[in-house]
């Protein structure tokens, strides 16, 4: 029996030896198991951004870190210094970019490459640095939930973490190489060494006199954690030197938390021992990348380094002024009085003394967290406010955490009921609740401040979690845990995972829209638009003259990767160097992908230029705007615009158009379009003003003249909650202009064009722009919302039986580009005082074709004056080892010169000529007009006659479907929203679903890829 003992008691032993060692490592392979996870999650759609062999990034900001990075590696460990390949004419010093995570990645990259990575390597580097960030943001949040909820608490903070789909998933997905991921990583540290920190001195007290005597051995825990907290503080803000606002956070803890103190008769002499030692080595470190003497939230400047500074100054005068209150015998409820009140007055001296820090600091306050944005700040996508969309709260946070936003906050409420109800008066637990708080008001001022978000959520729940492990009893033991659990136990931790499950593990219906898994967003990213303009930036790299080279062949051309210097801020351009014009958004790619320098970027820079250019009503005012720019020498050479620049209807993120009229303060969106309701949604009215716009006249008509054609847009008025609204659109259609004004001057509510590329007035065609290139990607694709946006245009249109192929007079391509040329001069005689029009029929390298209009009036001797931008002949001669363009798009004959059209008895009668522009004449290499003389005279017989002006008719015709609108945010205007209702008819229209309408609509497609040439 004895031997039988013994065997089992052994078991036993070996039993709990194994129940031990799983207490004690449990956690480990949990972990790795959560973050194998979470980096499968982000890795998923790895292969979209692989196309041909190419390395391609989402967004716009990751191809800027892209250019940091590869010159980083060039030159480790430096980063640019100034960069002159973007904002033309000036150059940028942008201290967001070229910060410690680009050297992160170049490291790695050098690493990886063995010293001599290539640039396909870089970009692979590059490409997988957000995944892996955002994996191991993981870890400081393990870490944090560990010390407030134990390891199972921090364990679940992580579980909710690898769950979150929203903003903080997006962000650390792969290809999402901006630094958005890397900034909560550091973060997260830099609090959990606060935390750390802060522990250690409540354990150990600490005070300043123990450094003056060097007992450093009595302060060696407390000094040396809060000197780690100023380091990982200081990485933070090496990383993203906006985050200035982490200071902020800490410093109010600190004031909070050392007047609470003393109120309730604490010393506060420690935790400002590690206030003043952190924030102390904090400043001094952010002094290293200091690259500017002025005070900026964006650039490393002196405001990082003067915030820390004055909080670690701060704390230790809140300890001084605590021991002299005590000295005095004053009453300790006036502490906190005389520290606001200090406060208070501090600021104003400040506002007195440096107004220029004072609304520094004050504007980016509110920016941040201030719960509104200005609307500038709107039309960023990111930038806007969590529920700006007039959703619910609940339908904003549910797609972002599921249940976990408010079981966070539930978690939040617990900690201040158990600090106030069983006087815990953690200073962890207190910098964690100022944090979050200061992070929620963030997440809720600008949506994408939810990748910081998630961290606070994921540690609060952790919180919670424990609370609620030993609200029902179960012990710090794991593996006493295990043997004792109870059936309620089990069935309360059970209810906890449970609530995990909505809107993270399963799908579910919010408001309207649908929740997605983790697991499906991964799957589902990729490049976005970037690839439907590479081909258009890789056309400019190659066939567009080299920086430096503009009209001077061969001459020394800007090396892209080489080190600049700012100067005094406006760099000096050498001759030949030239700007890209395009809205701010497309920047970055133009500087990357195109090797060119745009005049705006995705920093705003040139923002209200680009607007002010993009909506100008007339050549001469663009023209200005370029000249204005910059010296003589620093000129504006091309243009590029794409559809989403023109459109004022669709999905988020395909409608430009209204962007820049945020950016111009002389207009609003309001002066460009309005809006006719149907029963199920609405449709654009365009303005004339639209029309008259740069960018529209550039995309829509290739800058050719445009008459104003009989087509009417009619609607209904009604009144609604003592608002007017436009309802029931129409179109009617009409034989003659006089008809068509006279129905809309006795119609009243009506207006000539205003839909498609219909003007309501004649458009002058331009004079100096001409379009060198067409993108081979479409804007049209069948199935997408902007083609629902089309077919809603087209089916009205085509009631009125006006037929596709005038909608269609341009290539509906992705993206377009200009060139600004000289032009010819064209010098010619005619009948006195008769209108001649040139024309010219243009085909781009994709095969489509349009014909390009001039017009001008003889005077009374017969003369007229023309400038033309198009040339015929003599592309050979002028390429880009002349330092001009190789153009795409060339003619398929000479100019046309004719008068109009007169009907006889013999038939139809004009005057006409024809003649040759050569590419020297254009490019303005060869000054000597073009002579012309229109006296040959024509008769075409009735029966062949076309009783209207084919040139005329010509000059009136239009690009597909070029629209516009905000890819970040709709205007203000009543129903302006950013949505496409797939029901987009009228009541008075045919259902989608009906036969009729579908075939309809597919052959008004066939017939557009005809007329576009496309396949």
């Amino acid at each position: 029996m004895s031997q039988g003992t013994e065997q089992v008691e052994d078991t036993s032993t070996s039993t709990t030896s194994v129940l031990d060692y799983i207490e004690h490592w449990y956690h480990i392979p949990v972990l790795v198991l959560l973050l194998g996870f979470m980096l499968w999650v982000r890795l998923q759609s790895y292969d979209n951004f692989l196309i041909n062999g190419k390395v391609y990034l989402s967004g716009n900001d990751a191809w800027y870190h892209l250019r940091q990075v590869q010159y980083t590696v060039n030159h480790w460990p430096a980063t640019m210094p100034f960069d002159p390949w973007t904002y033309y004419p000036f150059g940028t010093s942008v201290g967001q970019f070229g910060t410690f995570y680009d050297q992160l990645v170049a490291t790695a990259a050098l690493i990886i490459g063995l010293g001599d990575p290539s640039h396909h390597t870089v970009s692979l580097t590059l490409l997988v640095a957000p995944a892996v960030f955002g994996t191991l943001v993981a870890v400081p949040t393990y870490l944090i939930g560990k010390r407030l909820g134990g390891r199972l608490g921090g364990l679940f903070g992580v579980l909710v973490l690898a769950l979150i789909p929203g903003v903080f998933l997006n962000r650390g997905l792969v290809g999402f190489s901006d630094h958005n991921i890397v900034e909560p990583f550091f973060q997260t540290f830099a609090v959990l060494a606060m935390m750390i920190a802060i522990s250690a001195a409540e354990r150990e007290r600490p005070v300043y006199e123990l450094l003056l005597d060097r007992d450093f051995a009595s302060v060696r825990r407390p000094l040396g954690y809060s000197v780690l907290a100023g380091i990982a503080t200081a990485m933070y803000l090496w990383v993203w030197p906006p985050g200035v606002l982490l200071i902020g956070i800490i410093g109010v803890f600190f004031l909070l938390k050392l007047t609470a103190d003393y109120v309730r008769g604490v010393s506060p002499d420690h935790l400002a021992f590690v206030a003043s030692i952190s924030m102390g080595v904090a400043g001094f470190l952010l002094l290293v990348p200091l690259g500017t003497i002025a005070f900026s939230a964006t650039k490393f400047s002196l405001l990082q380094p003067f915030m820390a500074f004055a909080i670690a100054i701060g704390a230790g005068f809140m300890t001084w002024l605590a021991r002299e209150w005590d000295d005095r015998n004053l009453m300790t409820t006036g502490y906190p009085l005389a520290i606001f009140g200090i406060i208070a007055v501090g600021a104003l001296v400040v506002s007195v003394v440096l107004p220029n820090l004072f609304h520094l600091i004050q504007e980016n306050l509110v920016r941040f967290v201030g719960f509104n944005a200005g609307a500038a700040q709107r039309t960023i996508g990111e930038a806007k406010p969590f529920l700006s969309s007039g959703d619910s709260l609940t339908s904003a946070v549910v797609p972002q955490y599921g249940l976990m936003f408010f079981t966070a906050i539930i978690g939040a409420l617990v900690m201040v009921w158990r600090s106030v109800s069983s006087n815990e008066n953690d200073a962890e637990k207190m910098l964690v609740l100022v944090w979050s708080a200061f992070i929620l008001a963030a997440a809720f001022t600008q949506v994408r401040f939810n990748y910081y978000l998630a961290v606070p959520v994921a540690v609060l729940n952790a919180y919670l979690f424990g609370w609620v492990l030993g609200l029902v009893g179960f012990g710090k033991s794991t593996g006493q845990t295990i043997r004792n659990a109870e059936l309620y136990q089990v069935l309360a931790i059970c209810f906890v995972f449970l609530l995990v499950v909505p809107g993270l593990v399963m799908p579910m219906s919010v408001g309207g829209s649908q929740t997605y898994t983790a697991q499906t967003v991964g799957n589902n990213t990729g490049p976005g638009a970037i690839t439907q303009w590479e081909g258009s930036l890789q056309w400019m790299q190659g066939n567009t003259p080299q920086e430096g080279n503009y009209g001077a062949g061969n001459n020394s051309s800007m090396a892209y990767y080489g080190t600049y210097t700012q100067g005094d801020g406006d760099y000096d351009y050498p001759n030949g160097s030239y700007g890209v014009m395009s809205w701010w958004d497309y920047g970055h790619w133009i500087t990357t992908n195109g090797e060119r320098i745009p005049d705006a970027n995705p920093f705003q820079e040139g923002a209200t230029t680009a607007a002010n250019y993009l909506l100008a009503q007339n050549e001469s005012q663009a023209n200005a705007i370029l000249d204005n720019m910059g010296d003589s020498n620093e000129q504006t050479r091309y243009v590029m615009v794409d559809w989403k620049m023109v459109e004022t209807k669709g999905q988020s993120g395909n409608v430009k158009f209204f962007a820049p009229t945020v950016f111009d303060d002389n207009v609003s969106s309001s002066d460009f379009v309005d809006y006719i309701y149907t029963n199920s949604s609405y449709i654009t009215q365009h303005k004339q003003a639209y029309y008259n716009s740069t960018m529209v006249r550039l995309y829509k008509y290739d800058g050719s003249s445009v008459d104003a054609q009989p087509v009417v847009l009619d609607w209904d008025l009604t009144t609604y909650q003592g608002q007017t609204y436009k309802i029931n659109p129409q179109v009617k259609k009409f034989d003659t202009m006089k008809e068509a004004r006279q129905y809309v001057k006795q119609d009243g509510s009506s207006q000539i064009g205003g839909i498609g590329p219909y003007a309501s007035e004649d458009i002058p065609a331009l004079q100096h722009y001409r379009v060198v290139h067409e993108s081979q990607s479409t804007a049209l694709r069948y199935g997408s919302t902007h083609y629902q946006v089309f077919a809603q245009r087209a089916q009205l249109l085509q009631q009125a039986n006006v037929s596709v192929q005038d909608y269609f007079r341009t290539s509906p391509s992705w993206v377009k580009t200009y060139e600004r040329v000289p032009g010819a001069t064209v010098q010619g005689t005619g009948p006195a005082n008769t209108e001649i029009t040139a024309s010219v029929q243009m085909k781009s390298a994709t095969g489509g074709t349009f014909t390009y209009t001039q017009k001008a009036t003889t005077d009374a001797n017969g003369k007229f004056t023309m400038t033309l931008p198009y040339s015929t002949t003599g592309y050979e001669k002028w390429g880009t080892d002349e330092g001009y363009t190789n153009t795409s798009v060339r003619a398929n004959g000479p100019y046309e010169f004719s008068t109009p059209k007169t009907l006889g008895d013999g038939g139809v009668t004009f005057k006409n000529a024809t003649a040759q522009v050569s590419e020297g004449k254009v490019i303005g290499e060869d000054n000597s007009p073009v002579t012309v003389s229109v006296t040959n005279q024509q008769t075409v017989p009735v029966e062949g006659a076309n009783n209207s002006s084919s040139n005329n008719s010509s000059a009136g015709s239009a690009p597909s479907n070029a629209t516009g609108g905000n890819s970040s945010a709709g205007n203000g205007s009543v129903g302006a929203n950013n949505s496409t209702n797939s029901s987009t008819n009228s009541s008075s229209l045919p259902s989608p679903a009906a036969p009729s309408t579908r075939a309809g609509l597919v052959g008004t497609f066939a017939a557009a890829m005809v007329v576009s040439r496309r396949d």
